[in-house]
């Protein structure tokens, strides 16, 4: 019958231990044997490591490391490592916050909003307002640009004249069916998709809008209902599988309105220089124009417009009055075809 000892893994019989009493002391290699068996019993996964603690235990670690070290700021950094200071922000509220994250925030907040810039100074010189919001609102979720796209997948530029009591713009690109330009979302930002640009590959002037039927809005009929026209599918019409950014509601809440400053005034809707991208914040709205919140030179510029009055006459159908007219006008009207 065989014991097992109390430590190590040497097993012997008692013919053998009858053999060993005489020995004075145990050979080398048992020695060995013993002590390679202890260090086995170590538990896994433990560490024997001691953790350093302060200044002078993380410096003697760094050293021992044989790293050259420094000290930036009373913080011991490794050379050619660079330290990112995460500043507090200087208000609590979510644009301070997003300031002191990003770097890059101004240039960014720029890029998103350049569309929207462009589009609000060009209704501001001429009168023309086109938006994109649902009927019952006092704001627009979109500000359109002639470079915008139609659900029909073409620019504005590329549909019919338009004038602000405009209803239906139909398309004029060769062999397009659209009655009626109607703006669709351009962009993975349009609806808070922020994080797709930001992927491996993405193509930005592939992306369109999605259908809950899975197929893109180029894939449906450009007018109303828009049905899909991809075989096989049962979609009867348009439903977006997306939200609003600005509103949170679907797509097809919203309508394309052509507005002038006076009808605008009339319902209560921002213009000038209130319908700016972010017209209401001084510092976002600086950086929209310019790039700077503290540069207010261009917004001061615009202002300059805001100071025509609200009753001058901005369009094309309406008689000139010239001073100096005894009966307040020329009577002159122009005609169209």
């Amino acid at each position: 019958m065989k014991k097992t000892q109390a430590r190590g893994s040497v097993h012997t019989s008692k013919d053998q231990q009858s053999d060993t009493k005489g020995a004075s002391k145990p050979s080398s290699s048992t020695t060995l044997e013993r002590k390679s068996n202890a260090s086995s019993k170590t538990k896994v996964g433990t560490s024997q490591a001691l953790a350093p603690k302060g200044q002078q235990g993380m410096m003697q670690k760094l050293q021992n490391a044989q790293l050259p070290i420094k000290k930036v700021d009373g913080m011991y950094v490794p050379e050619g490592y660079k330290m990112r200071v995460i500043k507090p922000a200087e208000k609590y509220d979510v644009v301070s916050m997003a300031k002191a994250m990003n770097d890059d925030f101004a240039p960014k907040l720029k890029e998103l909003f350049d569309v929207e810039t462009a589009a609000a100074i060009q209704a501001q010189k001429s009168g023309m307002y086109i938006g994109w919001r649902c009927p019952d609102f006092k704001h627009d979720c979109q500000r359109i640009f002639h470079t915008s796209r139609c659900f029909c997948d073409h620019k504005l530029s590329e549909h019919a004249q338009y004038h602000a009591k405009s209803v239906k713009v139909p398309c004029q690109v060769p062999g397009c069916s659209c009655k009626a330009y109607m703006w669709i979302p351009n962009r993975p930002e349009d609806i808070g998709e922020f994080w797709l640009p930001k992927r491996p590959g993405f193509d930005a002037t592939a992306w369109r809008a999605k259908c809950k039927c899975k197929h893109t809005h180029n894939f449906h009929d450009p007018n109303r209902p828009h049905r899909c026209k991809t075989a096989g599918c049962p979609c009867f019409g348009f439903h977006s599988d997306f939200l609003c950014a600005a509103c949170d509601r679907h797509w097809e809440e919203h309508q394309t309105f052509f507005d002038s400053e006076q009808s605008r005034r009339e319902q209560g809707l921002p213009v000038g220089t209130d319908w700016l991208p972010f017209a209401e914040m001084p510092d976002l709205r600086n950086i929209a124009l310019s790039g700077n919140e503290y540069d207010d030179s261009k917004f001061l510029e615009l202002r300059q417009f805001d100071a025509i009055p609200s009753n001058a006459i901005t369009g094309n159908d309406q008689p000139v009055q010239l001073k100096g007219n005894r009966e307040g006008g020329t009577g002159f009207k122009p005609v169209y075809d």
